[in-house]
């Protein structure tokens, strides 16, 4: 149970990280808004990324290392042969991805990320672990960096 509340605390934490404090009209018409649906005990979040600086090649490749790092360590605790569930490493990565999206980063950025940081092989593995909306993301980011 402490394990649970442990992994609940982390996501929050996330979730308020990426969607920022405080809210104002101007801000509302400036901001992309993604929406990731509730994941067994982690609750629906909706993360904002400005339209200032949309796009903006260093945040965004922040953002695609981030995810790409985070592919990693969920491919390491996917599977039978895992230690330990991959549930938070697969909240990191779709609170990540949803930021990115937010962003409206340009996709070759993050396939470009995953090719230097994961194999092909790992690559694969990581789109047919991810549900279908997340898979199709990523094998189009990887097929734009091509």
């Amino acid at each position: 149970m402490t394990f649970r509340l442990l992994l609940v605390a982390c996501c929050a934490a996330i979730a308020g990280f990426a969607a920022g404090c405080g809210s104002s009209s101007r801000q509302a018409e400036t901001t992309t808004r993604v929406t990731v649906p509730s994941y067994g005990v982690f609750p629906s979040t909706t993360i904002e990324g400005s339209a200032v600086g949309r796009g903006d090649s260093r945040a965004c490749r922040a953002g695609a290392g981030s995810f790409a790092d985070g592919a990693i360590d969920f491919l390491a605790h996917f599977g039978p042969r895992a230690a330990y569930p991959a549930d938070l490493n697969y909240v990191i990565i779709r609170n990540s991805l949803a930021d990115f999206r937010a962003r409206r980063c340009d996709l070759r950025l993050l396939g470009g990320a995953l090719e230097l940081r994961l194999t092909p092989e790992q690559r694969n593995e990581l789109v047919g672990d991810l549900p279908r909306a997340m898979a199709a993301t990523v094998r189009e980011a990887l097929a734009r960096s091509s």
